[in-house]
């Protein structure tokens, strides 16, 4: 087993699509009403330095909102990368819908400045290595001229387009980066769409399932043809390999974005207890006894929201899944 903390929870039986990257400004909305709108206002927020032209900026566990900028009409920058997305849905309201129906309203108060979307392939369906070879040999039509294969110590990573382009498309090992060995046999490989400005807007705006916007994106911009030696020099006219037809109409087929994300999530509760409220648990167990405790948790006046039900359950199963796949002695 790799460093994972979680080998357990990171039994993923399905793929998925997740909102892994946001970046957005704000001129009408002051610090206090964007975290009240994300349902966040309750968080510990910390002030520390800020970024990008703004000098101060409020940041808890990969959320940070900015402000106080260089010039008066920059208003604040909200900043959620991928441990942030998960903070949203676990202790936020959690409705991506409602938050890009409210960043795309008319008007100039909003601007998408970045968004990332993460298909996450945990059974089988994309080869990493057949796409870096594919990639190398030129096998595939492209929006983009740019592309890079790396292979270092979180595995191979594919770019196809640059750093600074609007959309960039990356398949990357996700289960070497979060840790786990490559005997460890642990399939988690994320193909990504990152969009800037205003093709991350049009994203948002397009009146679609998740899965029929991200397959659409990424067929548009990219495809995987099979080389055809009696007509080498028309690429155009190559036939779509049919790996990547299956995958991208398996990726359609996907009609919400995952909200029980447990490899995240829940270590994201464990962190928030552990971190914010581990000192006063530890006293008053200590002083009232673990049993009065969990008596009192019990007997406490706020329930469980949907979204930690979400998480319960999808622990639960996972935790099946792993007692079935053991081997019996």
């Amino acid at each position: 087993m790799g460093k994972n903390e979680y080998p357990m929870i990171n039994l993923a039986t399905e793929d998925i699509i997740i909102y892994d990257w946001l970046s957005v400004s704000s001129k009408i909305m002051s610090v206090q009403s964007m975290l009240e709108f994300l349902g966040l206002q309750e968080l510990p927020f910390q002030i520390i330095s800020g970024f990008y032209g703004y000098r101060q900026r409020y940041y808890y566990d990969g959320i940070s909102v900015h402000f106080d900028g260089h010039n008066e009409d920059m208003g604040i920058l909200l900043e959620m990368s991928g441990q942030g997305c998960r903070v949203f849905e676990t202790f936020g309201h959690g409705d991506w819908e409602r938050l890009f129906a409210e960043f795309t309203s008319e008007g100039e108060g909003y601007n998408i400045t970045r968004l990332d979307v993460a298909y996450d392939d945990h059974t089988g369906t994309l080869d990493l290595e057949k796409i870096a070879e594919l990639t190398q040999k030129g096998l595939y039509l492209a929006k983009a001229k740019k592309w890079t294969v790396q292979n270092g110590s979180d595995g191979i990573t594919v770019y196809i387009g640059s750093m600074k382009s609007e959309t960039l498309i990356r398949f990357y090992d996700k289960a070497r980066e979060r840790g786990f060995a490559a005997e460890d046999g642990v399939h988690w490989v994320r193909c990504e769409i990152q969009l800037r400005h205003e093709r991350a807007s049009n994203f948002v705006k397009l009146n679609r399932t998740i899965g029929e916007k991200f397959g659409g994106v990424l067929n548009n911009y990219l495809r995987f043809v099979d080389e055809n030696p009696n007509d080498p020099h028309h690429k155009h006219r190559w036939n779509t390999s049919e790996w990547w037809i299956n995958f991208v109409k398996t990726v359609e087929k996907i009609s919400i974005y995952s909200k029980k994300d447990i490899e995240y999530n829940l270590s994201r509760v464990e962190r928030f207890i552990f971190r914010q409220c581990g000192n006063s648990i530890d006293t008053y167990i200590k002083c009232m006894g673990v049993d009065y405790f969990l008596k009192k948790l019990d007997e406490r006046d706020s329930r469980l929201q949907e979204r930690h039900r979400a998480i319960i359950d999808q622990y639960r199963q996972n935790s099946d899944v792993h007692q079935q796949n053991a081997p019996q002695t």
